[in-house]
């Protein structure tokens, strides 16, 4: 028996979840803003403060080539080249003329404007995290009572599998923020699941309702918990690999000079790091597909007769499988990073999208009661 009134409650959780990490995205976009302002700002202030020790340098070396040429009687003063031009302009012939260096504009005046954008960065930094974590929890609290208001796992369809799965999407991005302290990706982070959410209520929304005869087996628990699972590390990884080659474009402009130096990029950590982001995630993530293949051919051995029927849903399965192993094994055997090495993983979760959308809910076949129709 469906218990109607906690049902709703987990959809006013999902749509309250979907509200507040909205909030969190514009709070991440707003530390990005202000933070590239502040960033241009100091740029600025330090190469003004530069600009004024040079000039201060240049001019105290003047007046002590003109003093010790007084002091040598006559004797012909030295003067630096560089000098020469002040010198002729008369910008310093009396030590008292040094005073008009306050007029330029120094790095402690600076420091009010800068600040004010560091300051408005930091809050909405903290908004931005600590609405994150709302937001999180109102999001577990929807998949937990989905499955308590069914009296099951909470991911029997499409629109539970799309919710559990970016709930751990967000548990990864969560751990990172807190052991790591990647905010850097709080904006991709944020705004994907909504996306995915908005999705799931949208156009993947089933009420809560018991299942078929097929799913009541203890394998739906195994097979599909591993399926959420990787869903949400392949997303992560999906978006570090996307980060990864904006961040290397922008490292080679900032090679050649071309880079702009207030881009929102020099936040993002080196092109390195991320690649090694990526690799990570997927190579955690890859034993736990490998295991999610092997559990559905046992659950379809005990379901239908036959370990293996090349049924959509299972041929896709393995194409993404032979896709991040592909990935996995070129970066071990021959050294594969970089470019070549991203474009594979996005034709591995390229095709892990195509099996949960497309293959999902406009391909028949024996997994077609997982869709919407």
């Amino acid at each position: 028996m469906i218990n109607e009134s906690l049902a709703r409650f987990s959809n006013y959780a999902i749509y309250g979840a979907m509200f507040v990490y909205l909030i969190a995205f514009f709070a991440y976009t707003a530390e990005w803003v202000f933070g590239r302002k502040s960033s241009f700002v100091v740029a600025a202030a330090e190469q003004s403060a530069e600009q004024r020790a040079k000039v201060t340098a240049q001019a105290e070396a003047l007046v002590s080539a003109r003093s010790a040429g007084n002091a040598g009687q006559g004797a012909t003063s030295v003067v630096p080249d560089d000098l020469r031009d002040l010198d002729d302009l008369g910008a310093f012939d009396e030590l008292g003329d040094l005073d008009d260096l306050d007029d330029l504009p120094t790095l402690e005046e600076s420091i009010p404007a800068i600040d004010g954008g560091n300051l408005r960065a930091i809050t909405a930094g903290g908004i931005a995290v600590s609405t994150t974590v709302l937001a999180f929890a109102l999001h577990v609290v929807g998949v937990v009572c989905r499955g308590v208001a069914a009296h099951r796992v909470p991911w029997g369809n499409l629109y539970e599998f799309t919710i559990a799965g970016s709930a751990v999407a967000m548990a990864i991005y969560v751990g990172l923020l807190f052991r790591r302290g990647a905010r850097w990706l709080g904006v991709f982070a944020t705004g994907t699941v909504v996306a995915i959410l908005g999705l799931a209520v949208e156009v993947l929304y089933k009420d809560a309702e018991q299942l078929v005869p097929a799913l009541h087996s203890p394998w739906l628990v195994v097979h599909v918990a591993a399926a959420v699972l990787c869903s949400g590390a392949f997303t992560v990884a999906t978006l570090a690999t996307v980060l990864y080659l904006f961040k290397s474009r922008y490292e080679t402009r900032a090679k050649l000079g071309t880079a702009s130096p207030a881009s929102m990029w020099k936040r993002v950590p080196s092109a390195m790091k991320l690649d090694l982001v990526a690799y990570r995630i997927l190579a955690f993530s890859f034993p736990i597909w490998t295991f999610t293949v092997i559990a559905g051919s046992i659950w379809a051995e005990r379901a239908w007769g036959r370990y293996w029927g090349w049924d959509p849903t299972e041929t896709w399965a393995f194409i993404t499988w032979v896709v991040y192993a592909a990935y996995l094994h070129a970066r071990a055997t021959r050294g594969w990073k970089g470019r070549n090495a991203s474009i594979v993983a996005l034709i591995g979760y390229g095709c892990f999208i195509f099996n949960y959308f497309v293959v999902s809910i406009f391909v028949n076949g024996l997994h077609s009661y997982a869709g919407v129709k």
